[in-house]
């Protein structure tokens, strides 16, 4: 039996702004509330919407890139904090901005519309991530480096060297993607290298998926993953963009579970076009941004 989307906001293959309308979703998670936020990245938007598909939030106007108030240039990527506010790679004005519920920017690393390689600057950030110290987890894409940077606006961890792509040691290619472990180690999204990779707080590579220059949909493969989360049970569910498919794999990197089809890229049962995110959701199913779709699932897990 093909696995069965439980829920979907968006109408596949269809771009807009209306009612169950998204252009270009890059991100999509669960709230605590049951909502799902989602970084609706062409309409330049992040909207919450509960299941009945109604839009109970909305910051960013839609299809108006801008850096004003209540406005945004491309988000990729939005998560709650747990104060409530919303944190937002706003990625054309190479930001990461925190916005309370009434819209107002409440905190922000990086200059707005200026990108450069420094302690103050981001180049089009991909993804921020609220670590438990209060404390922004940022990946800083084409500065090809992951920062942790503290409330102060301080940079105080980093992986990847400034502006020097690479795959040796403490070097990464336009990472997408990075969150924190309960371990305390960083598992990273290094996009163009294809590989997932694990971290310590020592800079050092403790776990890896994935082959730089080795790219594919074969065994311990990928190709430009752009998202990964550790599962409750120590598994990682890698959205892999470019096979395009989501796949759950163990630490031994065997592949347990996918949704997608490798090399077909479309809207048909168990298929995926340019998959951009991958979360669990509370009952065991999967919430996938599904960018070329213009679509959010949910995928039950049989």
């Amino acid at each position: 039996m093909p696995r069965q989307i439980i829920w979907q906001y968006g109408t596949t293959a269809t771009s807009g702004s209306g009612d169950n309308q998204l252009d270009h979703p890059r991100f999509a998670s669960p709230l605590p509330n049951g909502n799902i936020l989602i970084s609706d990245h062409d309409n330049h938007r992040v909207i919450e919407v509960n299941r009945d598909r109604q839009i109970i939030w909305q910051y960013g106007t839609s299809e108006t890139p801008e850096s004003g108030d209540n406005q945004l240039n491309k988000p990729h990527c939005s998560c709650q904090r747990p104060n409530g506010n919303i944190l937002i790679t706003d990625h054309l004005n190479h930001r990461v901005i925190e916005v309370d519920r009434d819209r107002q920017i409440v905190w922000q690393f990086g200059v707005t519309g200026s990108h450069l390689c420094d302690d103050s600057h981001l180049h089009r950030p991909a993804s921020c991530f609220s670590l438990p110290s209060g404390n922004v987890l940022i990946s800083d894409g084409f500065n090809h480096r992951i920062i942790e940077v503290d409330r102060d606006r301080q940079i105080v961890w980093q992986y990847g060297t400034c502006e020097t792509p690479g795959s040796r040691d403490n070097l990464l290619n336009n990472p997408i993607a990075a969150l924190s472990l309960p371990s305390g180690n960083f598992l990273i999204s290094d996009h163009t290298n294809h590989r997932v990779i694990e971290v310590d707080r020592d800079r050092q590579i403790i776990w890896q998926y994935g082959i730089p220059g080795g790219q594919g949909s074969g065994d311990n493969q990928l190709e430009r993953p752009i998202h990964a989360v550790q599962l409750t049970n120590g598994n990682i569910l890698i959205s892999d963009y470019y096979t395009p498919r989501v796949i759950e794999v163990n630490r031994d990197r065997q592949v347990l579970w996918q949704y997608g089809i490798p090399a077909s890229f479309t809207f048909g049962e168990n298929m995926l076009s340019l998959p951009t995110s991958a979360h669990p959701l509370p009952n065991g199913n999967i919430l996938i941004s599904d960018l070329l779709n213009h679509r959010v699932i949910e995928v039950d897990r049989r």
